[in-house]
């Protein structure tokens, strides 16, 4: 006797998510192990950072490296080493997490203020973008002082720029082209 398609469907979608949560856990497990060992060893992220040779760079890596590391982690690390990136690998953990736990269509609205956001101020955001964008957001706030005042906020490829660093270059450029 044979299953009826949308319970054969529906069983198979829970057997393929549980395969991709699990690849996904590996690579963050692996992840995070390298963060650590970047972290206890200030002196090789140090030699990461210089001006040496890539091969030089690459062979400090491989010094703190599990030797049980995957090879595609591995080379995913040599790739950010490569292009100089390798101190974003906390952020590339941190976007990773959000992904393995909402899937890879999540939703991040990521805001960016001058200051901390009291909680106050961030539930007050949250309900605004909610009914601006869905309820299926995630937040990542942050702060960055050079934005000078007020939010930015980007979900996908929208930006709301409040940031008072932006409106003082508008000024700026409308002040140069009145003259």
């Amino acid at each position: 006797m044979s299953r009826p398609a949308f319970e054969r469907t529906e069983t198979a979608h829970k057997y393929a998510q549980a395969l991709y949560e699990s690849a996904l856990s590996s690579w963050l497990r692996q992840l995070s192990v390298v963060r650590q060992a970047l972290a206890t060893h200030p002196d090789v992220r140090e030699r990461l950072n210089s001006n040496a040779t890539f091969v030089e760079r690459q062979q400090a890596l491989d010094e703190i490296l599990p030797q049980d590391l995957d090879e595609e982690v591995r080379n995913f690390l040599y790739v950010l080493l490569k292009d100089n990136r390798l101190d974003l690998l906390d952020d590339v953990i941190v976007e990773f997490e959000h992904i393995l736990r909402r899937g890879p269509e999540a939703r991040i609205a990521r805001v960016i203020s001058a200051v901390p956001l009291t909680e106050e101020e961030k539930a007050r955001l949250r309900e605004r973008l909610i009914k601006r964008f869905g309820g299926d957001l995630e937040f990542d706030f942050r702060v960055d002082p050079s934005i000078l005042g007020g939010v930015i906020v980007k979900v996908g490829d929208e930006v709301i720029d409040g940031s008072l660093a932006s409106k003082l270059a508008a000024m700026r450029a409308q002040l140069a082209s009145a003259l």
